[in-house]
């Protein structure tokens, strides 16, 4: 992640690249968590970025590498940022968890090839009460296949459940006007998960529109505040 920051510092040109399934797709009105990534480098670097979304609603990490050619590589990308395993861990989908591991690692080393640099998201907490008890347990156990693979190839890790599942347990009147149904985000919670990735770019979101930000910012302060009883 340094030397993605390093090089937004310099004020090169940088293409990002976010590769993953519906929690990546912009299929709903509203603002995004790429866009709100796009605005937070824009206020801190200028107009040096481009913001590319290939993600698809349904799919799989076997997908993912299906359309590498055409929705990765085409676009040369400086940073991927990958957020996938939702759909993996569905048993219907058929993957097992040496599948998932195994095509994680093959996305990371086609990327690496090309020189880009990779960011691995997990996903924000889905809301227990709509999954089976089975489903959820192997979306945690997909989740922590993600930050495995993360550590294992040195990429850089944007860690949103441990953030989320605090905040849905704790808090759940908070958690639950975030959510578009159990698994995917509404605006409001996109703006959540975008500031908190904004961080991780050294662009936080905090600046002079409070009036819009507000609740996306407060939400992030009460995880923090989570974050930091857990220690």
């Amino acid at each position: 992640m340094e030397r993605v920051v390093k090089r937004l510092e310099r004020g090169e040109k940088t293409r990002i690249l976010a590769f993953g399934s519906s929690n990546t797709e912009h299929f709903l009105p509203g603002i995004h968590w790429v866009e709100c990534l796009g605005i937070g480098l824009k206020e801190k670097y200028g107009a040096i970025s481009t913001l590319i979304n290939t993600g698809i609603g349904g799919h799989t990490s076997s997908d993912l590498l299906n359309r590498f050619d055409e929705d990765a590589a085409f676009y040369q990308p400086h940073v991927a940022i990958i957020t996938i395993g939702g759909n993996d861990s569905s048993p219907d989908k058929n993957i097992s968890p040496a599948d998932f591991e195994a095509n994680l690692l093959e996305l990371h080393r086609r990327f690496a090839e090309m020189g880009t640099e990779v960011i691995f998201q997990t996903y924000y907490a889905p809301n227990v009460a709509d999954l089976q008890p089975q489903r959820y347990e192997n979306f945690r156990f997909y989740s922590d296949i993600v930050r495995k693979v993360a550590a294992q190839t040195g990429a850089h890790l944007v860690d949103h459940l441990k953030r989320w599942e605090p905040l849905r347990d704790r808090y759940l009147e908070k958690y639950l006007p975030l959510m578009h149904d159990g698994f995917h985000l509404n605006s409001r919670g996109n703006r959540v998960m975008g500031i908190d990735l904004t961080r991780h770019f050294n662009a936080p979101l905090n600046y002079h529109t409070y009036d819009y930000w507000g609740e996306a910012l407060v939400i992030q302060k009460l995880m923090d505040q989570l974050e930091l009883e857990s220690v």
